[in-house]
C-alpha cells in the first residue's frame, strides 16, 4: 500500500495533465483507445479466470491470472516504447494520446493487482 497510493496519485495527476480536450484529433483518440482497451481486456480476463479458480475451491493466485497480469504489464511497457518512438518522430498528438492511455492502463493494472490479491486471499 505504501507504493500503491502514491503511484495512483501520480497517475491521476498525469491523466489530468494529458486529458483530451474538446477538440481532440482523430489520431489522438485512436491512440488512447489502442493503448487503453487491450490492457482493460486483459485485466478483465485475469479477474474472470481468478474468479473461476476460486469457484473451484482453490485459494491461491491462478497461473493463468498471473500470466495475464504479466502480459498486461508487458503491453504497458511496449506502449511506452512506442510512445517514445512517436516522440522521436515528433508526432505530438499521438504521443499525448498514448501517454493518457498508458496512465489509464497503469491505474487499471494497479486495481487489477489489488483485486487479484484480494480474490486469492493474500
Amino acid at each position: 500500500m505504501t507504493i500503491t497510493i502514491p503511484s495512483v496519485i501520480v497517475m491521476a495527476i498525469l491523466v489530468w495533465l494529458l486529458r483530451p480536450g474538446k477538440n481532440t484529433t482523430k489520431p489522438r483518440k485512436v491512440a488512447i483507445l489502442s493503448t487503453g482497451i487491450p490492457i482493460l481486456v486483459i485485466a478483465m480476463v485475469a479477474v474472470i479466470f481468478q474468479i473461476l479458480h476460486n469457484m473451484a475451491g482453490m485459494t491461491w493466485v491462478s497461473d493463468i491470472s498471473n500470466t495475464c497480469f504479466v502480459v498486461g504489464i508487458g503491453l504497458t511497457a511496449a506502449a511506452v516504447l512506442a510512445m517514445v518512438g512517436f516522440v522521436i518522430a515528433r508526432k505530438w498528438e499521438i504521443a499525448k494520446g498514448m501517454g493518457f492511455g498508458i496512465c489509464v492502463g497503469i491505474i487499471i493494472s494497479i486495481i487489477e493487482f489489488g483485486i487479484l490479491e484480494w480474490l486469492a486471499g493474500v
